[in-house]
């Protein structure tokens, strides 16, 4: 269908017709985006950095959690990487017609796309890990048919075997970003684009010689059959964003998050290691770790997938006001996307004390009086050791000198010199 008699029996202009329908820049909604992406990826980035190096440092290696924690600082780097180039790309290109991500090349774009959807899974999958990690830990549900599996599993390799296995996954399930996408260009305006053409699989153009504006992205290449095509799309929506991004991740977090949350707050008979676990502060932080996750996360997840499922719909009947709030809803939920993937850094380094403590002595920040605190008293006894070690090294460096002028003295005053004692050796 094309939307051309709809459109002039309406009253919307021009701005809002491409909001809808092309591009949204340059809207309100828009600009809360990129420069909260922006400010909340550039704070995250340096929180996951300065997690990976407290873990890496300051943990017990041996700790089947540890090694979730790294990797999560890791994939959430990388995913806040991906997140920050994009919406700064989008400022440049809005402010400045500066595209820095203009690839000009298939392959580039192809291997652009297919880690950034790899590191988008593998940050939602280590929070999966992790939990069911703690779940079996604490709960132990199959300990009557499998009186061992919690020291089978939670344990520092069958963690990294979990973590290589969800990373292998990853590459597999994405490698149709590798097969069906392309660099497609065509002129920018709502217009050129699919959606008003009623060319749902291709947009108008891929090369141009035009001077006018291009619009160009990684998109499926309209060079493959419609059932091709199709595929792809059903593949997008229902197998990565729908089963693997959204459903599948959000029923075991739930049911997992439930149980650990009964078990913590359930009347403490349990006595010995698996009872130090649930006083630990730690399980308390961790556990927030993956319900924050879930909230801020998910409803980014379902709003993606719903504007996969019911944007074709909206463009077959022209309504405008449902793509636009569409449009509004996905630039918001991305903020809670990234407010996710960053937030760790304040969780468990800000709400453990140990992490809290070693992360103010490797940034150094011992030194000030008023962080002093919140210094643990295992860090605060080994800062003094240090200390004092140190100030013992520089007495030992300074004594020499001192002995080495009392001898100059003692030599100068009343031994021989050295004249008269040759002397003497010659008679």
């Amino acid at each position: 269908m094309n939307c051309t008699q709809e459109f002039q029996r309406t009253n919307y202009s021009f701005r809002m017709l491409t909001y809808a329908m092309d591009d949204d820049a340059g809207s309100w909604w828009w600009w809360i985006n990129i420069i909260g992406t922006l400010c909340f990826g550039l704070i995250g980035l340096i929180g996951n950095l300065i997690c990976f190096l407290v873990v890496c440092r300051f943990a017990l290696p041996q700790h089947s959690f540890v090694q979730y924690l790294r990797a999560l600082a890791i994939f959430d780097c990388l995913t806040l990487l991906f997140e920050c180039s994009q919406s700064l790309n989008n400022l440049l290109v809005y402010l400045f017609s500066l595209n820095i991500l203009n690839f000009r090349s298939t392959i580039i774009c192809k291997i652009y796309e297919y880690f950034n959807h790899v590191f988008v899974l593998l940050a939602c999958w280590t929070i999966v890990g992790l939990t069911f990690d703690r779940l079996i830990l604490l709960c132990d549900p199959w300990a009557k048919q499998w009186p061992n599996l919690s020291r089978k599993i939670c344990n520092l390799q069958c963690a990294k075997r979990i973590i290589y296995f969800l990373i292998l996954l990853s590459l597999i399930i994405n490698i149709p970003h590798l097969i069906y996408q392309q660099w497609i260009c065509r002129k920018s305006g709502y217009r050129y684009s699919a959606a008003f053409s009623g060319k749902f699989d291709i947009n108008e153009t891929q090369k141009s010689n035009s001077t006018d504006y291009l619009t160009c992205q990684c998109r499926i290449s309209p060079s493959h059959e419609h059932f091709t095509v199709l595929l792809f799309v059903q593949w997008k929506i229902y197998v990565f964003h729908l089963l693997c991004y959204t459903l599948l991740p959000a029923v075991i977090l739930i049911a997992s998050n439930a149980a650990i949350l009964q078990v913590l707050h359930a009347p403490r008979q349990i006595v010995g290691q698996q009872n130090e676990h649930l006083r630990s502060k730690l399980t308390r932080t961790l556990t927030s770790v993956s319900l924050m996750f879930l909230i801020l996360y998910f409803p980014h997840a379902i709003v993606e997938t719903l504007s996969l499922i019911l944007v074709p719909s909206f463009n077959l009947r022209c309504s405008i006001r449902s793509l636009i709030i569409i449009r509004v809803l996905k630039r918001l939920s991305e903020l809670l996307n990234i407010a996710a993937l960053g937030i760790n850094f304040f969780i468990y380094i800000l709400g453990v004390n140990h992490y809290r403590s070693a992360a103010i002595q490797m940034l150094g920040l011992h030194h000030f009086d008023m962080f002093l605190p919140y210094l643990t008293v295992e860090h605060r006894n080994s800062i003094g050791s240090l200390a004092l070690h140190t100030n013992s090294n520089q007495r030992r460096n300074t004594q020499p000198d001192g002995s080495s002028i009392r001898l100059l003295k003692m030599v100068n005053n009343g031994s021989p010199s050295s004249s008269g004692y040759k002397s003497r050796l010659s008679r």
